[in-house]
C-alpha cells in the first residue's frame, strides 16, 4: 500500500481525553448543586478487516443521527485510533482510508448508535482491504466557508466514473483511493452552489492534491408534485434526489410526503442532473415497478436556473426478502450461509412469475435481472416458487462470489407467463436498501 503523505499528518488533530473529577475544590455548601454531568466519550479504532492490524490516518467523521449533520472529525492515530467527546445522542460515523472500501459501503446507510453522559463508548470499525492497492492517489481540501455536510464528487475526466465522499464539520474532505487521473470535483448541498469549476490532478509522482472548494449561499430549485398508492392504504413515503453517478443523497434535499394531500416539495436544490426518487428508505413501499421499466430515465431531472419542475410518483407494496438480507433498520451486510447462497423470499399476491438480480457494490449486474426489451436473463421462476440458489440455471460465465466481499440482490414480481417471456406488467419489486449480504469466508459458516 502506497504510504500516506506527511501532510495527513499536520492535518490530524489529536485528541486526548477529558478527566472530570467530582468533588474536587468544590464548595462544602450542601446546598450546592452537583457539577453538571461530564460529556460521553467515544473511542472509535480502525482496524484491517484482513488482519485486524491498525489504520493509521483514516479519516472518521461522527454524525448525529436525527439530522444526518457532521459533528466532529479526525484522523486516526498511529494506534488507529480517535476520540470524540460529545453530549448524549444517537449517532453514526463513516470511515474511509486508502487502500481500504469505506464504512458503510458507499450507497448504504450507516447504523446508528447511542452515547450517554459520562459514559465511555468504544466501537471497532472493520474496513475491508480494496483488491488492488498497488497504486493511486487521493484528493483533499476543505469546503471555503468551512461548512459540512456538502457531498463532495470527483469525476475522471478520462473514464467519467464518480467517486464521492461527504465534508466534516470543519468542512474538511478527503477522496481516498482515486485512480492516476485528472479529476472534475463538484461540491453539493441545498441552498448552495461552487463559485468557479475545480479540479485535480494525481499521478504516481504527485499522489495527493489539495484543493479548495469556495462555495456560496443559492436559492436555488424547486421540485414539486405528488405520491399514488397503488394497491395500499395512503401513507408517507421519502422523495429523495441522488447523484445519478454515485447514487449518494444529495444532503438536504430529502423531504416526506404530506400524509393528508400527498403532495410534496423539495427547494434550494443546485443547478445540475439529478436522479429523483421516492421511498428510498426500507419502508415496506417501492416505487412502481412497471412504470420504471417502460419509461427509463423517467426520473433523471435537470435544473440549470432557478425554476420548478413538478414530477409525481406512483409506489406499491414491496416484495419481503427473508434471506440473506440485512433487517429493514440495519443496512450493514447479512452473513449468508454458504459461499453458493441460496435466496428466500416471501410469494407476492397475483405473481406470475419472479425476476431475480444479484450484483456488487460497483453495481456490476453479475447474474440474472432484466434486459431493456424485457427478456430475462436466467430460467424461468414461477410463483409457486420461494427461493432458489445463486446461478441454479448453471449458466456459464457466471462468476462465483468471493468469500468476504458484499453483494446485493434484488427481486420482482411480474403478471407475465413463462409462454411469452416478455415482461407484461412488473407488480413490485423488494426495497432498494435490502437484501445487502456478505459472502462467508468458509463454508463453515
Amino acid at each position: 500500500m502506497k504510504r500516506i503523505f506527511s501532510c495527513l499528518m499536520v492535518l490530524a488533530i489529536m485528541t486526548t481525553m477529558i478527566n472530570y473529577v467530582a468533588g474536587c475544590g468544590g464548595s462544602d455548601d450542601p446546598a450546592a448543586p452537583p457539577p453538571p454531568p461530564g460529556p460521553g466519550i467515544l473511542k472509535i479504532v480502525v482496524r484491517s478487516s484482513a488482519d485486524n492490524s491498525l489504520v493509521l490516518n483514516s479519516n472518521v467523521v461522527l454524525y448525529q443521527a436525527e439530522n444526518s449533520e457532521a459533528v466532529l472529525r479526525d484522523l486516526t492515530d498511529p494506534d488507529g485510533t480517535v476520540y470524540f467527546s460529545v453530549d448524549e445522542g444517537n449517532y453514526y460515523l463513516n470511515t474511509s482510508a486508502q487502500g481500504f472500501n469505506s464504512a458503510p459501503v458507499e450507497g448504504i446507510t450507516p447504523i446508528p448508535f447511542f452515547v450517554a453522559l459520562e459514559d465511555t463508548l468504544e466501537k471497532e470499525i472493520f474496513l475491508n482491504v480494496l483488491g488492488d492497492t498497488g497504486s493511486g492517489g487521493y484528493v483533499l481540501g476543505f469546503v471555503d466557508p468551512a461548512i459540512n455536510n456538502f457531498l463532495i464528487l470527483a469525476e475522471s475526466q478520462s473514464t467519467q466514473k464518480n467517486y464521492s465522499t461527504i465534508s466534516g464539520p470543519d468542512g474538511f474532505f478527503i477522496l481516498f483511493n482515486l485512480p492516476y487521473d485528472t479529476y472534475d470535483l463538484d461540491a453539493l448541498k441545498a441552498g448552495y452552489m461552487m463559485d468557479a469549476p475545480v479540479d485535480a490532478f494525481i499521478s504516481s509522482e504527485a499522489e495527493v492534491d489539495t484543493v479548495n472548494i469556495p462555495v456560496s449561499e443559492y436559492q436555488g430549485s424547486v421540485l414539486m408534485g405528488s405520491v399514488t398508492f397503488l394497491a395500499i392504504e395512503n401513507s408517507t413515503v421519502d422523495i429523495t434526489l441522488l447523484d445519478p453517478g454515485t447514487r449518494a443523497v444529495i444532503p438536504g434535499l430529502s423531504v416526506m410526503n404530506d400524509s393528508t394531500g400527498l403532495d410534496y416539495r423539495i427547494e434550494s436544490i443546485p443547478d445540475g442532473s439529478y436522479l429523483a426518487w421516492a421511498s428510498l428508505q426500507n419502508d415496506g413501499y417501492v416505487i412502481d415497478p412497471d412504470w420504471l421499466f417502460k419509461n427509463p430515465g423517467g426520473l433523471d431531472i435537470s435544473f440549470m436556473t432557478s425554476s420548478t419542475l413538478d414530477l409525481n410518483f406512483s409506489v406499491t407494496g414491496s416484495i419481503t426478502l427473508v434471506s440473506p438480507t440485512n433487517p429493514a433498520n440495519v443496512t450493514t451486510a447479512f452473513m449468508a450461509e454458504s459461499q453458493v447462497p441460496v435466496f428466500r423470499w416471501l410469494s407476492y399476491p397475483s405473481t406470475k412469475e419472479y425476476f431475480i438480480e444479484v450484483k456488487d457494490f460497483s453495481g456490476n449486474v453479475l447474474w440474472g435481472g432484466l434486459n431493456g426489451d424485457g427478456t430475462v436473463n436466467h430460467a424461468f421462476i414461477g410463483a409457486d416458487v420461494d427461493s432458489v440458489i445463486y446461478n441454479f440455471d448453471a449458466q456459464s460465465g457466471i462468476p462465483a462470489l468471493q468469500p468476504g466481499k458484499i453483494y446485493q440482490w434484488r427481486l420482482w414480481a411480474d403478471k407475465g407467463t413463462q409462454a411469452d417471456s416478455f415482461v407484461e406488467q412488473l407488480i413490485s419489486s423488494s426495497e432498494d436498501l435490502r437484501g445487502i449480504f456478505q459472502v462467508p469466508e468458509n463454508t463453515s459458516q
